[in-house]
């Protein structure tokens, strides 16, 4: 088999009958020269049976013996991977025919296009359609990364609009250079590393309102939501500026790109775990000046530094251990 010129990561849990409906989505594309690895994070339903079963070539089955980190499962799997570009599918989302086709033009068309990005539609789990977001624009567009990041962090409502960050379409080489998807607590930040990683103030990003990708909403995907999240969530948000710092690049001197994604992150974390930080007294100002500090390098009044991150900074890591411990 030639080399083939996108891979598609498909990680997958016990979601058979979704996982199915995702395949079918790849394999009618109209852009036939890909590869599928699936990767089986210990399936308890009839996954692997129904995987070790594909005839189709194309598709490479990795089969897990106990069942890893989201993340983990991910980057493993990507690192089996051969094709230019990459897309990173989850098990219950689907992509129309044109998909592929769509992002490999505008990618093959631009060297510093990094980042490609469709069109969100909500469906359910019998994949009728809930709710269609409305186009950033009536057209396709590429724009500079740094100009479209740092509108889109500052956003309250863009993220609604696209794919999902985790299945941005990315040339696989920087994807892998800009340090993948790292294992946070409670995975909540770990997409968006290489989402900023992979640019710089060089690079582009592609949006098409023609490459719809529909986003299911179903009851599985809650199961996991319950208990400590908020206490975990907390713990990953602070693990995520952590790894952040070192993937900026030249956007670490922009103090508006700096700004927003600050802003960004905390609007995630106070809109999901509104319960917890209610429990917790977290003070969103608070929150953003120990991070706007530790990014700019810029000591905390009331701490000196110590090592990679402020003492406050270490300090409050240490109460999220804590509180996750409890």
């Amino acid at each position: 088999m030639a080399q083939p010129l996108v891979s598609i990561i498909v990680p997958t849990l016990s979601r058979l009958e979704l996982l199915v409906q995702t395949i079918r989505s790849i394999i009618l594309q109209d852009c036939t020269n890909i590869e599928v690895i699936i990767s089986d994070n210990y399936s308890k339903d009839n996954t692997s049976n129904f995987l070790s079963q594909l005839e189709d070539s194309r598709f490479k089955v990795i089969t897990r013996k106990f069942t890893l980190p989201l993340e983990t499962n991910v980057n493993d799997a990507a690192r089996h991977a051969s094709g230019k570009y990459l897309l990173i599918l989850s098990d219950d989302d689907l992509i129309p025919n044109n998909y592929i086709s769509t992002m490999v033009s505008a990618f093959e068309a631009d060297d510093a296009v990094q980042v490609g990005l469709g069109r969100r539609v909500l469906i359910d789990g019998e994949s009728k359609i809930l709710h269609q977001a409305a186009p950033l624009s009536a057209a396709s567009y590429v724009e500079p990364a740094e100009t479209w990041l740092t509108q889109y962090f500052a956003s309250s409502s863009a993220h609604n609009h696209i794919n999902t960050v985790f299945s941005t379409f990315y040339r696989r080489s920087e994807w892998l250079n800009s340090g993948v998807q790292p294992a946070l607590s409670a995975s909540f930040f770990a997409d968006t590393i290489p989402f900023v990683g992979v640019n710089s103030s060089k690079s582009k990003v592609f949006y098409s309102p023609d490459a719809v990708f529909l986003y299911r909403m179903h009851q599985n995907q809650g199961s996991r939501q319950v208990g400590s999240v908020g206490k975990q969530t907390y713990l990953g948000m602070f693990q995520f500026f952590e790894r952040l710092k070192p993937a900026l690049g030249d956007f670490s001197t922009s103090d508006m790109f700096l700004k927003s994604i600050i802003k960004y992150i905390l609007m995630m974390f106070f809109g999901s775990c509104a319960q917890f930080v209610a429990e917790e007294a977290i003070k969103e100002p608070d929150l953003y000046e120990i991070f706007w500090g530790y990014l700019k390098d810029m000591p905390h009044p009331a701490a000196r530094s110590t090592g990679p991150l402020h003492a406050d900074l270490v300090t409050k890591q240490r109460s999220a251990s804590n509180i996750v411990q409890a």
